[in-house]
């Protein structure tokens, strides 16, 4: 009986320790997503500024759906050929307050703000602020974004 005991209860602080650390790694894991979520968002964004859809149409899904600050339904090829043909010029563009929640291990949303300055096709300078939602899903080892919703918010009086 003896023997039994110690052999119990180390059976049972096992038991006892595995969620901790389990909950730990999730954690870990959690953080290491939205770290990585919020560097493609702001390589998304810097891409834009370059009109670089080629870099854009690589973090977005084939089977993408979304809908543009004028509440149109976009497909992936439809968001590319709309960066593609933008007839404005972007100096800057950058994300702001990005808030990530983590679903599970292959499930996230991250919300943010984006403020854009530039000029118009007519040359008038312009200070942009887009609030969003963008879904991603990890499949096959890469993070996709597979839906998003951008509003333009009205301008600070």
């Amino acid at each position: 009986m003896k023997l039994f005991s110690p052999l119990l209860i180390s059976t049972l602080l096992a038991f006892a320790i595995a969620p901790c650390a389990h909950a730990q790694e999730n954690a870990a894991d959690s953080s290491a997503v939205q770290t990585n979520l919020k560097q493609m968002e702001d390589a998304w964004v810097k891409a834009l500024i370059n009109k670089d859809y080629a870099a854009v149409g690589n973090v977005i899904a084939d089977d993408f759906a979304g809908f543009n600050p004028e509440g149109k339904h976009l497909t992936k090829s439809q968001l590319l050929d709309e960066i593609k043909n933008e007839p404005n010029t972007l100096s800057s563009s950058a994300n702001e307050n990005m808030d990530v929640h983590v679903y599970g291990p292959n499930l996230a949303t991250v919300c943010g703000t984006t403020m854009e300055k530039g000029k118009d096709k007519d040359g008038k300078q312009f200070t942009r602020t887009y609030a969003w939602v963008d879904t991603w899903m990890e499949r096959n080892g890469k993070w996709e974004c597979i839906a998003e919703g951008v509003m333009q918010l009205p301008k600070k009086k």
